[in-house]
């Protein structure tokens, strides 16, 4: 079973050294029965500009109860973080990512 992808209707710019964490509302498992995917989602800069979805950042939701759920547009879902982080002195990618869904070690 696939996760649904929930559109947020937000595109984050980042620069260089930043990442936006996804993170499931904490009474969403209880009260809706969504559990996130990926425990949390981890936004790279270069998601901003992807070719398949233009940046359009999405919650990937899995739901654990029996009868279907509904989100009803502008209801809050979860919560996003930018935060700041470092890379090694020695750290080099080579060639180019498109950003997206499972495109990290891509």
């Amino acid at each position: 079973m696939a996760p649904t992808l929930i559109p947020t209707g937000i595109k984050a710019y980042m620069e260089d050294d930043e990442v936006l964490y996804l993170y499931n509302r904490s009474s969403n498992p209880k009260k809706k029965g969504l559990i996130l995917a990926n425990s949390v989602g981890v936004v790279d800069k270069d998601y901003y500009g992807n070719p398949d979805n233009d940046g359009h950042i999405m919650f990937a939701f899995y739901n654990i109860k029996e009868e279907d759920i509904t989100i009803q547009k502008g209801e809050a879902i979860g919560q996003a973080v930018f935060a700041k982080y470092f890379v090694t002195d020695d750290d080099e990618a080579f060639g180019e990512r498109q950003g997206g869904f499972g495109s990290t070690d891509k």
